[in-house]
């Protein structure tokens, strides 16, 4: 089988938890069904060449999996994010695209102790935005799909969550 077609069939089944994420109301929620999509999403990057999209999913697990056991502090954070550099660092052959996974999972990082599940989701949209760019260069094309699914379904949830503030 073509590595593109397997790469996508793999990548569309983890981006279809990508996008029910963004009708997920608790961010421990939202951390637990990511574990899961970061695993087959982070398969399906292996397949298509997509090895610094591997990188930023699988530290992105360690990352979640820690969460739901203690607070992410700040030297937390900057581990994390150090991992991701060092590492995506010394395997990059990309150029700038390849580093787009890495600034989203950094990014992401950075807000994951957000109390606020619209900060949360907010930061989720700007970070799709990014894989969108990476997904579309490694003809990830389910996945950049569901990456602008994504953006749409966490633009929902936050009008979903205002809707409730206000009843």
């Amino acid at each position: 089988m073509n590595t593109i077609l397997l790469g996508n069939a793999v990548t569309f089944i983890g981006a279809l938890l990508m996008v029910g994420i963004g009708f997920i109301k608790t961010k421990k929620n939202i951390l637990r069904v990511q574990c899961i999509q970061f695993a087959i999403m982070g398969i399906g990057n292996l397949i298509l060449g997509g090895v610094t999209g591997f990188i930023s999913n699988a530290v992105s697990i360690l990352r979640n999996l820690i969460c739901f056991k203690r607070e992410l502090t700040l030297p937390l954070k900057l581990l994390f994010i150090a991992i991701q550099i060092i590492i995506t660092g010394s395997v990059n052959r990309m150029g700038f695209i390849g580093w787009l996974p890495v600034f989203a999972a950094c990014l992401f990082t950075w807000f994951l102790d957000t109390k606020s599940e619209i900060t949360l989701k907010t930061v989720i949209i700007a970070t799709q935005v990014m894989w969108c760019v990476y997904d579309f260069t490694i003809h990830n094309y389910t996945s950049l799909a569901m990456d602008l699914f994504t953006i749409a379904s966490n633009a929902a949830g936050i009008v979903l969550i205002k809707k409730e503030e206000h009843l």
